[in-house]
């Protein structure tokens, strides 16, 4: 049941609209159109209403004329003047034998019918839905008949549908100028808004020290302008805190790992006989530069939290560092060079969000890492490739998550940085899939 509720949720999702402005000229529409339709409903209603009406009066003016004239001429007996009877007429005697008259072939029979009617009736007969009226009259000798007259409809019906394809277009218009008009209202009245929130989404990236400071709430936008501006206020605390402990936590992590790292070069420039000693020390030594190069990252990654976007590189620029990065350890092949497009972020952050995906290939590669450069419209994608198993099945997922590594063993830590690093900046690093290997995409922003 519960499955059935969501795809039926799921299925309604995809007609929704999908903005604020699309809902509300689908509602304005959507009522538009049921009062249209109503209102065409109510004008077929009454046209239908007033053409029976005048069908029937017409009826009962020509039947008054005929009877009148009838009576007038039949004073011995019933006699049936030629010249006053009038097409769709026809005159019975009492015994229901035709006198005198005609109406169409096809509603012969249903006046034929009417002829022995002792009261008034109206019916209708024949293809094209014609009007019978018999009314029974007695001439000033006594002797009984019915009139019987036929009124052709199909101009009264040719009317409504007339009135009804006039109606419907009219509905038409006027829903289409109504969706026009409200797409056009909701646009001028959504505009701020829209305006508000991409400025304050601008800032929050670039620059927090910018407020909208449209003064007391006195109207929606004015409100609209001060949550903003708490909600910049409550983000630009939570950076800097953030900011102060990644600050003051690399400090404090920096003078024991300094220490460490200066106590086992010592060590290792003494000069150590037992090769498994050394060995331990060399492994400590290279775990502390590595783990300052991790404090290093953070902290740049708290200090320049938001990047102003005026600072700018070429994928050139930052090439040789993440050569440098492999350290010898792999051949670096650089497919970069059709790369001409400017990347708005400094040097130094791109290289630090490419390095640990450099340094993550060198460590799982075979022979070689591959780097390439692809200029986009609105973003230039840097591909970093190796030859190496790829990346297993179980953990593609949460790759990215701290303490998860590609292969059991690692510390899971650099690639976590590497999108914090590119994020910094407004880019991403995404897991793609390599020939034989990994591949691992860094969307750098272009100025």
């Amino acid at each position: 049941m519960e499955e059935t509720q969501d795809a039926g949720r799921s299925g309604l999702g995809r007609f929704a609209p999908r903005s604020f402005r699309g809902a509300i000229v689908a509602s304005t529409v959507g009522l538009m159109t049921v009062a249209m339709v109503l209102v065409v409903l109510g004008i077929q209603v009454v046209l239908e209403v007033a053409a029976q009406r005048d069908i029937r009066q017409v009826l009962d003016d020509r039947t008054d004329a005929m009877v009148r004239v009838l009576q007038q001429a039949s004073t011995d007996r019933l006699t049936v003047p030629e010249e006053s009877l009038q097409p769709g007429m026809v005159v019975y005697d009492g015994d229901g034998r035709r006198v005198a008259g005609s109406v169409a072939s096809e509603v012969r029979d249903a006046a034929d019918g009417v002829a022995t009617t002792d009261v008034v009736r109206t019916v209708s007969g024949g293809e094209e839905d014609d009007r019978l009226l018999g009314t029974p009259f007695t001439t000033p000798s006594g002797e009984g008949g019915v009139l019987v007259v036929s009124q052709e409809t199909a101009p009264y019906e040719r009317s409504e549908l007339y009135a009804l394809i006039a109606a419907v277009v009219l509905g038409v218009l006027v829903i289409a100028a109504t969706a026009l008009m409200a797409l056009r209202v909701t646009s001028q009245a959504l505009r701020p808004v829209t305006v508000m929130a991409d400025r304050a989404a601008d800032w929050s990236e670039h620059d927090l020290s910018h407020r909208f400071a449209l003064g007391p709430p006195t109207n929606e936008l004015a409100a609209l302008g001060a949550t903003l501006d708490g909600l910049l206020d409550r983000v630009a605390s939570a950076i800097r805190s953030e900011q102060r402990l990644t600050s003051e936590l690399a400090h404090e992590l920096r003078t024991p790992l300094t220490g460490i790292q200066g106590s086992a070069d010592l060590a290792l420039l003494r000069g150590v006989a037992d090769p498994a000693v050394r060995e331990d020390l060399e492994q400590i030594a290279a775990s502390a530069r590595e783990m300052g190069a991790v404090i290093t990252s953070l902290l740049d990654i708290a200090r320049d939290g938001t990047t102003s976007g005026r600072e700018q590189c070429h994928v050139a620029d930052v090439v040789p560092a993440l050569v440098a990065a492999a350290g010898g350890r792999l051949e670096v092949v650089d497919r970069t060079a059709t790369s001409t497009a400017s990347v708005a972020a400094p040097a130094g952050l791109v290289v630090r969000a490419v390095a640990p995906l450099v340094d993550n290939a060198c460590r799982h590669g075979r022979e070689r890492v591959v780097i390439e450069a692809t200029d986009h419209p609105d973003h230039v994608e840097l591909v970093v490739r190796d030859d190496g198993d790829g990346v297993e099945e179980g953990v593609r997922a949460t790759l990215f998550e701290p303490g998860v590594s590609r292969r059991a063993g690692g510390a899971g830590l650099g690639l976590g940085i590497a999108r914090r690093m590119a994020r910094s900046f407004g880019g991403e690093v995404l897991l793609g899939d390599g020939p034989g290997g990994a591949a691992f995409a860094v969307r750098l922003p272009r100025r």
